[in-house]
């Protein structure tokens, strides 16, 4: 009795929690990520610049590889309510699809960790940011064949992701590797052919860092545990460890200086690698088949 009393508590304050980030997450000082990708795509589609907009202006601003805005001109056409509808129903989707195989034998710890990563990529909706599919995408698809492109999409719209390779290192999948590095490098190297001088005008002065990073709190602070971080992924990769995904995913959001809470989100994709590789199906072979 006493421990379903706790489950229940657990779920409770779980719940009690994402009502609590939506709440914040609807402020009115939020702005609008999906402005960024609305704006660039309409630019593309009347023949402006890229990388244009206000200078300074924080929902101007796009900071993505080319193929995210040619990808958005579609939804210019349904206007910009009903792009913002479409995107955010996507974004509710992927939000669903990442926290599912926490759901599928659930527990009151997978419900209560469901709850709380699902109820972060749902805070992330006003502000409609693309994590929300990044992280979808990859739970599903990191290690299936479709994986290394899965991944490289993921890094040329946030960096990051690429810690993820990590995890290839480990399986010893190294074509993997390689293809997720060259995808990432190949899209961002797409900038080349549009306004790079732009591009660096318009984000370096207002190039968002910090937020609720070990970075905004101090430098100094951040450093050391940016370091600890790397070295135990890159420890546990050249190991093989079975761990290294899980630790890749947590790194991200201890170890990048511009963090914020859906970031948190990233651990997910570890998460539900590593009963795989604990029951013994994480072996290159088993990766690739």
């Amino acid at each position: 009795m006493i421990e379903r009393a706790a489950r229940l508590i657990a779920i409770a304050a779980a719940v009690l929690g994402v009502i609590v980030l939506i709440g914040a997450a609807l402020s009115s000082n939020v702005q609008p990520d999906a402005d960024a990708y609305w704006h660039a795509a309409l630019r593309l589609r009347d023949g402006g610049a890229l990388y244009g907009g206000p200078l300074g202006d924080e929902t101007e601003i796009y900071r993505y590889a080319p193929w995210f805005a040619f990808a958005w001109v579609p939804l210019t056409y349904l206007g910009q309510g009903g792009a913002y509808l479409a995107w955010r129903t996507i974004l509710v989707a992927a939000t669903v699809v990442a926290i599912w195989p926490l759901l599928r034998r659930p527990s009151a710890a997978s419900v209560t960790l469901a709850v709380l990563v699902g109820g972060l990529l749902i805070s992330n909706l006003p502000a409609g940011n693309v994590t929300p599919l990044i992280v979808g995408a990859l739970v599903v698809g990191v290690r299936s064949r479709a994986g290394p492109l899965l991944l490289g999409l993921a890094a040329s719209l946030k960096l990051f992701p690429l810690v993820l390779v990590a995890g290839y290192l480990a399986e010893r999948r190294w074509m993997s590797a390689v293809i997720a590095t060259l995808v990432t490098a190949a899209l961002w190297l797409t900038l080349l052919f549009f306004d790079l001088p732009l591009y660096l005008r318009m984000g370096q002065p207002t190039f968002y860092v910090g937020g609720i990073s070990l970075f905004a709190v101090s430098p100094i602070l951040w450093l050391p545990v940016a370091l600890a971080a790397a070295a135990v992924v890159v420890g546990l990769a050249v190991r093989g460890s079975r761990w290294t995904w899980l630790a890749a995913g947590a790194a991200i959001p201890l170890a990048v200086p511009r963090v914020w809470l859906p970031d948190a989100a990233y651990v997910l994709i570890g998460l539900v690698i590593l009963p795989a590789l604990l029951a013994g199906r994480g072996t290159p072979e088993a990766a690739r088949g």
